[in-house]
């Protein structure tokens, strides 16, 4: 009997896990990686264009921004839609500057060498930065539904070590108890420590999910974080690509724009004086005739040219 192919997949995302966690090389995984190292950013980046759908560009190294001229923090990987304009110029090689309008950006991830407390707060700090979607208002699809857009993107922190779920879910709570203006969706929806565990932001959809799959209503609490410690990096994995799918699908129905820049850039130059729609004045139609001239003698010579010859 042959052996169930979803046997093969959880031992595939382990060892996947294994990578991430260093105790395997990324070549076994990922193809092309001898010359990334064992960066702990760029091990992840490459985890997710090697598991994210086509339609994502993963970069390292960014700032997120809005039309408002909002900014966020530096943040460690940016993933976008294939249609969002990409300002990488200066990040060619992973180590410079990159930025991404938020609409169009489906995840960010902070990435972490061992979340303490300091590390933790950083990385929730520059989450929280990460400017506010707009509304869908007009520019969805006819008969599709996005729930959950003002959550948008996947929000991940990832750590290859660090302390136990129950001190970092202290933190967590003192972090936000201390700071309740910012709100649910400014805040991580996956906190993945390597091997460890796994924390996950109770949304609609998956509280929805849950009630179905039980039969009963859900006990999760939208906002609460749930712990997984029992296949920790099955779940991380799974999650994040699932969440990055979602939003890559979702996106393709969202109608994203992106002439206003052209409006905020031009705004900051000089003003122009005024066209009256006239652009030569009296001294320069001898000069623009005789151009006239010498482009009806040479589209003339080419016609001649183009005839067919007689026969003899």
């Amino acid at each position: 009997m042959s052996k169930n192919f979803f046997v093969r997949l959880k031992d595939y995302y382990e060892s996947v896990g294994a990578v991430l966690r260093g105790e395997a090389s990324a070549a076994t995984i990922f193809p092309n990686t001898s010359d990334i190292g064992m960066s702990r950013e760029k091990v992840y980046v490459e985890f997710l264009r090697t598991h994210a759908p086509a339609r994502c560009n993963v970069f390292l190294g960014g700032f997120i921004f809005d039309m408002a001229g909002n900014e966020s923090r530096q943040l460690d990987v940016i993933v976008t839609n294939d249609t969002t304009p990409r300002f990488d110029l200066h990040n060619k090689d992973g180590n410079g500057k990159s930025f991404s309008p938020v609409e169009g950006t489906l995840g960010v991830v902070s990435v972490q060498s061992s979340l303490d407390q300091r590390e933790l707060e950083d990385a929730l700090l520059g989450i929280a930065s990460i400017p506010v979607t707009s509304g869908l208002n007009e520019r969805l699809v006819a008969g599709i539904d996005v729930p959950d857009y003002n959550d948008w993107p996947l929000k991940i922190v990832y750590a290859s070590n660090g302390i136990s779920a129950k001190k970092l879910l202290m933190h967590l709570f003192a972090f936000y108890h201390l700071r309740p203006e910012i709100p649910f969706h400014r805040r991580p929806n996956i906190i993945h420590v390597a091997g460890k565990y796994v924390l996950l932001r109770t949304v609609k959809s998956m509280s929805d999910v849950a009630s179905e799959y039980y039969g009963t209503p859900s006990k999760l609490q939208i906002g609460n974080y749930n712990l997984i410690t029992v296949g920790a990096d099955l779940q991380g994995i799974q999650w994040a690509i699932q969440g990055l799918q979602e939003k890559a699908l979702a996106s393709s129905f969202i109608i994203f724009s992106y002439g206003e820049m052209i409006n905020k850039i031009n705004a900051l130059l000089p003003m122009p004086p005024q066209s009256d729609g006239k652009h030569f004045q009296a001294e320069d139609f001898p000069e623009a005739i005789e151009i006239i001239r010498k482009a009806a003698e040479k589209l003339g010579r080419e016609q001649v040219g183009a005839l067919p010859k007689q026969k003899d």
